[in-house]
């Protein structure tokens, strides 16, 4: 019985233990530029502030909540801001990207980045240089940036 307890026991304490805040990663303002967002979400990501990341990204319903920002996020290093678009009104970047749901943001911007991403030992243990993109939104220039959607770039 104490070997199966032990069993579970330490796995899961393993997990709480990786996915434990590691600092707090302070919210970006309204003056920080996109580049500097995606940064302190990958920095709030790497140091576990999952609270910080989920008040950094919107869900499908326009309020907060950190999409892939979970217990099982990968730590990345080695990140390199590529690109960063010329911001544009929510309606040209609706049509160019085919999303009706940006038509409600009065500024939209697009944020190329590549980082090495490290997971869990066994899981894709490292993969350099991976690119992702992040469309950044807000209403207007006195509030902070949003990470409206993120994916693979």
């Amino acid at each position: 019985m104490s070997a199966i307890v032990l069993v579970l026991v330490v796995p899961v304490g393993g997990l709480w233990l990786w996915g434990k805040p590691r600092a707090h990663v302070p919210f970006p303002t309204a003056r920080a530029s996109p580049a500097v967002v995606v940064q302190t979400y990958v920095r709030a990501m790497n140091d576990r502030d999952f609270d910080t990341c989920a008040h950094m990204e919107l869900d499908s319903d326009g309020g907060f909540g950190a999409g892939w920002a979970s217990l099982h996020a990968p730590n990345m290093q080695g990140l390199t801001i590529n690109r960063v678009d010329p911001v544009v009104p929510g309606r040209r970047a609706a049509k160019d990207q085919y999303n009706s749901d940006l038509t409600a943001w009065e500024q939209t911007v697009e944020v190329d980045k590549t980082a090495t991403l490290n997971n869990f030992q066994g899981v894709h243990a490292s993969m350099p240089d991976q690119p992702w993109s992040f469309e950044l939104v807000r209403h207007d220039s006195s509030q902070p940036w949003r990470i409206f959607d993120q994916g693979q770039g």
